[in-house]
């Protein structure tokens, strides 16, 4: 960064800070410190904190000076990131993310796009997007650097049992209580007529886009997929991306500008075009149409689990060979029902992890014991049946190496990247230029930021 904007920015830090020391009563959205050409304001200290406790993660041991640091690492990554041409993001891929986080943000606030536009203090939809899209690459280009920096670390159980015997014997911690849940979900099916209803409609839609009507006009007026509807049903996809096996196959089976023929997943019928063909991606756009069910057809599905429940109660299935054989959630199905944590790949879900309804449910419920059938509602607002079993329950307890020896793994590694990413740090912080803010310079930093 040249010397001129390193000298307008340390002038600005000073300004701000000046001004904040002679009017303490105004807030002031004033600069917490300089990374390269990358600032870091006060604001944002606040706005991470309020997105870790949204992600259920627990601050009260994170001080603004961890925060700092966190986003000092952040900013630091990101100049890094921007110098490694092998480091890309795709903006049609940080588009779809914009959108959907909107669309998130206006289903929490009753569907108005204007409550989300002053709640971010913005005037306008594309002002918006704009702030979001580079916020989101920002942080995409970010993770890349840190994940080539620790993407090949591991812990040997030597490694794990050290770290283990280096904690003080007073201060091991305790391990929340911990359930291991299984679940059996009924949809309720559609008769015959409903179904074909929806068919002929989707066909109807695709005839008249290849006769030139805009696919994306169509998403917009007809999909029932909250979470593409208003960006006209599109997704950046890859063959390794979260969606189900049949969404998947009719995407990589067309050629750009094809319309499939309606196909079935576990949501609903859709069709789906491909709009951009960019390398292992694509850019489609999909339409999602339920059949509607009658209250006779989910009548039937609720006494279908009833009648399941009564016999795992009665000992002539296992809950698990139930879920095999009966659950309509092809996740969980194959699993015996089990549900696993996506982030860790383990099946023992700390409680106070859970969703606010899951955990008011299972929250006293011992091992062995199974719900009720409970009536919920799935992506797209329709009715499913649910049961839920507690296949394990472990109590609050001291860590204990063999009986928590995953968490503990998953503490080493944690613990390892964190010094190697450390380490990086110190090195590049000798050459960039870092300005912290005064009322900053009494926080304990573990990487050298004061240098």
């Amino acid at each position: 960064m040249n010397r001129m904007k390193i000298l307008v920015l340390s002038l600005l830090l000073l300004g701000l800070t000046t001004l904040q020391a002679q009017n303490k009563r105004q807030k002031i959205d004033g600069i917490a410190a300089i990374v390269g050409d990358q600032i870091v304001l006060n604001s944002e200290i606040n706005q991470l904190k309020i997105q870790l406790k949204q992600q259920g993660i627990d601050t009260k041991d994170l001080n603004d000076c961890k925060i700092l640091e966190r986003l000092l690492q952040n900013k630091l990554l990101l100049i890094e990131a921007q110098k490694d041409t092998l480091i890309k993001v795709n903006d049609k891929e940080v588009e779809g993310m914009v959108n959907q986080q909107i669309e998130y943000m206006k289903s929490q606030m009753g569907g108005s796009l204007e409550k989300v536009l002053e709640f971010y203090n913005k005037k306008t939809l594309a002002e918006l997007q704009r702030e979001l899209k580079k916020l989101d690459k920002d942080k995409k280009l970010s993770e890349q650097m840190r994940q080539k920096i620790i993407k090949d670390l591991d812990v040997s159980p030597e490694e794990v049992k050290t770290f283990f015997d280096a904690i003080p014997k007073d201060k091991i911690p305790e391990i929340g209580t911990q359930v291991e849940l299984l679940q059996i979900v009924v949809k309720p099916k559609p008769d015959k007529a409903a179904e074909q209803k929806v068919i002929d409609k989707l066909k109807d839609i695709k005839k008249k886009v290849e006769n030139g009507a805009s696919f994306r006009a169509q998403a917009v007026l007809y999909s029932e997929d909250p979470g593409s509807r208003a960006n006209g049903g599109k997704y950046v996809i890859n063959r390794k991306s979260a969606f189900v096996q049949a969404f998947k196959d009719a995407a990589f089976s067309l050629e750009k500008g094809q319309v499939s023929e309606p196909f079935k997943t576990q949501f609903g019928w859709h069709i789906l075009t491909v709009e951009e063909i960019n390398g292992q991606e694509r850019v489609v756009r999909h339409i999602l149409m339920v059949p509607e069910i009658n209250f006779l057809n989910r009548r039937a599905a609720q006494k279908k689990l009833d009648t399941i429940r009564k016999r795992i109660l009665d000992k002539e299935i296992t809950f698990e060979a139930a879920a095999r054989a009966f659950s309509d959630d092809d996740e969980t199905k194959k699993l015996g029902g089990k549900i696993i944590n996506p982030n860790t790949g383990d099946s023992m879900l700390d409680l106070t992890m859970l969703d606010p309804k899951m955990h008011q449910i299972v929250q006293d419920m011992k091992a062995g014991e199974m719900t009720e059938v409970m009536t919920e509602k799935d992506r797209t607002g329709h009715e499913l049946y649910k049961l839920l079993m507690v296949k394990k329950r472990i109590p609050t307890h001291k860590m204990n190496f063999i009986k928590d020896y995953p968490k503990i793994k998953e503490m080493a590694l944690a613990q390892k990247k964190e010094k190697v990413l450390i380490k990086w740090m110190n090195e590049k912080i000798k050459n960039d230029y870092i300005k912290i803010n005064p009322q900053f310079q009494s926080c304990q930093f573990e990487s050298h930021w004061k240098k």
